[in-house]
């Protein structure tokens, strides 16, 4: 049995991961799924956290599998822990400078928040986000330091991802200090954990256990 955290991304909640979890534990793991701090509640409620507290929630595991702002949670808690055998980052996105000033240049001119995209079938979420929230990421993804990550990783990214450029799996792979792979789901939009591509992404968790 390998134990497996499971992290949602921003504006989410740990339902995102429920399909993926399922599977895994009826081939007899254990898995730690997630609501990350200021989910699952309302909007507001992401105006009190930050990066530091979505990484503090991010549980202990030895492989550690992420969407989205959660891969890029995944990949921070990598750098830190000596104990994590593996991860799986699932549409990360990629450390970009011109990410947060974009987005403190719109704070700058009064905007607080941003209206997200449509959410996934089944997808439990918010539909707007504080700017404040999505600067904390922006920042957080930006500060990882990727080359202590020595544990293999596996960088799986959506055909048709709505959300994060699919480059963004190539600026991360060359700052990962060890065994990088990258994959492609083939049918799948951002939120790849909801997506036709399911039984696909278990299968490649499994080889990782």
């Amino acid at each position: 049995m390998t134990t497996v955290a499971l992290v949602h991304g921003l504006g989410g909640t740990g339902a995102t991961m429920h399909r993926i979890a399922d599977a895994l534990t009826a081939r007899g793991h254990e898995c730690r799924v997630v609501t990350l701090p200021g989910h699952g509640t309302t909007p507001d409620d992401l105006l009190a956290v930050g990066w530091n507290d979505w990484l503090a929630a991010v549980p202990e595991a030895e492989v550690l599998v992420g969407q989205s702002m959660g891969a890029s949670l995944c990949l921070a808690a990598a750098a830190q822990r000596t104990d994590v055998r593996a991860v799986m980052a699932i549409n990360a996105p990629a450390p970009d400078p011109d990410a947060v000033d974009g987005l403190e240049w719109r704070r700058s001119r009064g905007h607080d928040w941003l209206e997200t995209p449509p959410l996934a079938d089944g997808e439990a979420g918010f539909e707007r986000l504080p700017l404040h929230a999505l600067l904390a990421m922006a920042n957080g993804v930006l500060a990882t330091d990727h080359a202590r990550i020595t544990a293999p990783v596996l960088l799986v990214n959506s055909a048709h991802d709505e959300v994060v450029d699919p480059y963004s799996a190539e600026v991360i792979a060359p700052l990962l200090g060890g065994r990088v792979e990258r994959r492609t789901l083939p049918n799948s939009g951002h939120v790849a954990t909801l997506g036709p591509d399911v039984d696909l992404l278990v299968d490649w968790i499994a080889e990782l256990l």
